[in-house]
Parts: structure tokens; sequence; C-alpha cells
């Protein structure tokens, strides 16, 4: 058993021991035994003496727990009746923020590996009393979450999940729209990423020598070698999409590039920057020049385009000449 995991067992087993009303004030010696038993190896009574102390230390590092010792019973106990660790202590806000993310999940409630979550959540209902009402009708009166649009490729995290975890290779079968094309990939899975209520996989192309994305709604089959891929060890997750805007990573070097943003969308962009790069190098009463370090993508050109005449690109020129082109294109279609 992991160390931090057996050490939480034994303080479960140690709480359990505590609050024990047929064997009240339990000596070192009786929790190292019950502890023993419970996870089938050796427990010395100095370990307790260590899981006491962790015990009763303040929150976060420990319990908060009231755990003293009776010279007269010659045993431990807890001075606060009523007390145990398997009772959450929140304030009111915490119990508030449990029961948003709680509601907040369960808007994935229907993707096949996270179907148990409901029932997970009645039993910590059940066992701490959150009063956690995931069909509450008044929910939304006050408060709603974003909810994806996607009907399909949910059903393929159940495969692609072992996959990562296992380092197997995954052959594809994936619906190209641009192309108009259905291929074939085999990919060594790197990272399963959601952006804007929809799900991607990234992963190693070997005929490619590149990564892709794929987006797991035009996913068409999926087949699983359970083959361990050893010789792809490069990915990193924070750098992979660091110079680009979404999810779409090109294969080149970024680039700097200059916007100039008017009212009222140049307060926008203060309070929502485009990319972390992003810095002001002119502001006035009407608009701000803003520089960033970005891969041009089409996430970027159509994020500038959302804009309309309230951005203008002042370089780079190519990237300028692709928003114009795109800018003519639309045009034609009036």
């Amino acid at each position: 058993m992991p160390k931090i995991k057996s050490a939480i067992t034994r303080y479960q087993i140690i709480d359990t021991c505590l609050t024990n009303k047929l064997k009240p004030f339990p000596s070192l010696e009786d929790l190292a035994r019950e502890c023993s038993s419970r996870v089938r190896e050796g427990i010395s009574t100095s370990t307790i003496e260590k899981d006491i102390r962790y015990m009763k230390q303040s929150h976060p590092n420990g319990y908060d727990a009231p755990i003293e010792y009776s010279k007269i019973n010659k045993g431990y106990f807890y001075a606060e009746q009523g007390f145990s660790i398997a009772t959450l202590r929140l304030s009111d806000e915490e119990w508030d923020a449990l029961r948003y993310a709680a509601n907040l999940l369960h808007q994935y409630s229907h993707v096949s590996i996270f179907k148990d979550f409901k029932q997970a959540i009645d039993k910590i209902n059940t066992r701490f009393n959150l009063l956690i009402d995931l069909e509450e009708e008044n929910f939304e009166k006050y408060i709603q979450f974003e909810f994806g649009t996607a009907t399909t490729g949910y059903d393929w995290i159940g495969l692609i999940l072992p996959a990562l975890q296992n380092r197997w290779i995954l052959k594809l079968s994936y619906d190209n729209i641009y192309k108009k094309e259905i291929k074939e990939y085999t990919i060594y899975p790197a990272l399963l990423k959601e952006h804007r209520n929809r799900w991607y996989l990234i992963g190693w192309v070997e005929d490619r020598s590149d990564y892709l994305t794929f987006s797991l709604d035009r996913i068409q089959s999926i087949e699983t070698i359970q083959k361990t891929q050893k010789h792809r060890f490069d990915f990193n997750a924070e750098q992979f999409l660091q110079y680009s805007v979404g999810i779409m990573e090109e294969n080149k070097k970024p680039e700097k590039i200059v916007l100039k943003i008017q009212e009222p969308y140049s307060k926008l962009v203060q309070l929502e920057p485009l990319h972390h790069s992003q810095k002001t190098i002119k502001q006035t009463n009407k608009d701000i020049q803003i520089e960033i370090l970005l891969q041009i993508n089409p996430e970027l050109c159509n994020r500038i385009l959302s804009m309309g005449p309230y951005c203008t690109v002042i370089q780079p020129s190519t990237l300028k000449k692709q928003i114009k082109n795109l800018l003519l294109t639309t045009l034609n279609n009036y």
C-alpha cells in the first residue's frame, strides 16, 4: 500500500477506535494492534504516536483532532464529545462552494466514464449530510453553468483514458472535415483536453513525426493496442500550447503580433487578455495597442474577426493579408 494511503488508513482506524463507546480509552498498544490487524502489516507504537501528533495538528496540516491522554484510564480519547475526523468541519462558504462544485461536475454525468459520479455524490451526501441535490429545480434560478452542445465523442473518453495511463497505442479512424476525408491514424496518446465544452485528444502520430490534435466528436472508431510505447517522453502539456490561442498548435515558431483595439473591446481585452504574453505598448482614450507572442492559427484569426471593425492588425504583414482575405471572402458571400 502506498505510504500516504497507508497513513490515511491508520488515521481512520485510530478515529474509529477513539469513537468506539464499547471500548473507550484505547492505549498505544491497542491502537497499534488494531492498525496492524486492519492493514495486515506490523505497526509500531512509535508510528501511532506520530499519527496522533499529526491528527492533532491544525487544518490543513492535520485534523484539529482534540486527542488527549487519560492518566486514570491509561488511554486516549477525544476531549470534544462527538468529534470525528470523518465529520467534515467546513464553513458556510465552503459548504456552498462544495455544492456548486458538485453541480458543475454533474454536467458530465452522461459521460460513460463518469457514470458513477452521481452515485458517489449520493454516498458522500449520506456520509456527511451535505444536503446536495443534483436534481434541484431551483438551483438554475440563481446560478447556471455552461453546458456543452456536442452530442458525440464523450464515449471515447472511457477508451482513451486507460490508454493514456498505460501508455498504450491507439488506432483512430478520423473524419477530417476540412479535407473531406476519413483517415486512419496510429497515435501515441499524450493528453485529453477540454476546450469550450468540447473534448480533444493530443497525440504523437508516427508516420507524421508530429503531435496532432483530434476532436473527439469527429473520431469514427478507436482500436486499442495494449502494447506499451516506450520512446516518446518529450511531451509537455504546459509548453505544447503555450504559444497558441485555443486548442490548435501549429508546428512553427511564434511571431510578434501587434493589434490596435478600439473601445469597448480595448477594455475587454485588458480584463480578459487574449494570451498570457499580452502587454500594452500604447494607450489612448479611444484605443490601445497590444503585443502578443503567438503562432498564427485559425483560432487566432477567429478571435480577431470576432471583434469586427474594432480590431486592426498592425503587424505582421502576413497576418494582415490573411485577415483581409478572410474578410473579402466573407463579403463575397453577400
